[in-house]
């Protein structure tokens, strides 16, 4: 049976950490998959989580109002209700046109080679 989802999810290994009653709560978490509608995370067992949080996610430099979904062991699900902040993450560039787009993942393909063939040399 396939399970239905607002969006992709992609495997992560994310530091997170998870706030309620108006912040003065937190605890620590990993976010191990994510999508654009929400996230798996794991959080000690010990830890009784709430219906509601915010979950912030440093490295992407955003916070997420989240609902609880699901919760076994010490994973959860969580469904992302509303962005709250995106402090380091930029806008995306609606002038930016697919072509420039797939040019600039080419260049980026053609430099991570590169990256893997100098490790090479350093490695073998």
């Amino acid at each position: 049976m396939l399970k239905e989802r607002d969006s992709i999810r992609s495997k992560a290994f994310l530091k997170a950490f998870i706030r309620f009653q108006n912040r003065n709560v937190t605890m620590d978490c990993i976010v191990r998959n994510i999508s654009l509608s929400g996230a798996r995370i794991e959080v000690g067992q010990a830890f009784a989580l709430p219906t509601e949080f915010e979950l912030e996610i440093p490295q992407r430099g955003a916070v997420f109002q989240c609902a609880l979904k699901w919760r076994r062991d010490d994973a959860a699900g969580v469904k992302f209700m509303d962005s709250v902040a995106h402090a380091t993450t930029a806008p995306p560039q609606s002038g930016a046109s697919m072509e420039e787009l797939q040019h600039e993942n080419v260049r980026l393909r053609q430099e991570i080679a590169k990256l893997k063939a100098r490790l090479q040399e350093l490695v073998g």
